[in-house]
């Protein structure tokens, strides 16, 4: 699969679009309340959908959809994002010393999935 890097907007697209189809912002008054009641912004909406990379959405019979590539884009995003998260935490339990690197290890480790939770909880209590 290709590297595609989202935009933030194309992030949150992707988002609300893994979760149900929505109104295409043609313009309409219903589409744009419809959007507007999801909280989006039906004017951002078009400029996101102009620059989107293709094949990541479609537009059928007045809605949106994410194609099975772009959920498959948008999750990989989520978890690179939630690996950088983890790592970030794991850094910060490094920085404060002691058993908080040993802690470090275990979330580092666990978030990389070479460490079982069984495994990691054995390591913090000082049995492995």
């Amino acid at each position: 699969m290709p590297y595609i890097e989202l935009e933030e907007e194309q992030h949150q697209l992707l988002r609300e679009l893994v979760r149900t189809n929505l109104p295409s912002p043609d313009g309409s008054e219903t589409a744009s309340a419809l959007l507007t009641a999801r909280g989006l912004d039906p004017d951002l909406l078009r400029r996101t959908l102009a620059g989107m990379p293709v094949g990541l959405v479609r537009t059928t019979a007045g809605e949106i959809s994410v194609t099975a590539f772009g959920a498959a884009v948008f999750y990989r995003a989520e978890a690179e994002r939630l690996e950088l998260l983890l790592s970030r935490i794991a850094h910060f339990a490094d920085v404060h010393g002691g058993a908080a690197r040993r802690f470090a290890g275990c979330v580092r480790d666990m978030a990389q999935g070479a460490l079982p939770p069984e495994d990691a909880q054995n390591r913090m209590d000082g049995t492995r």
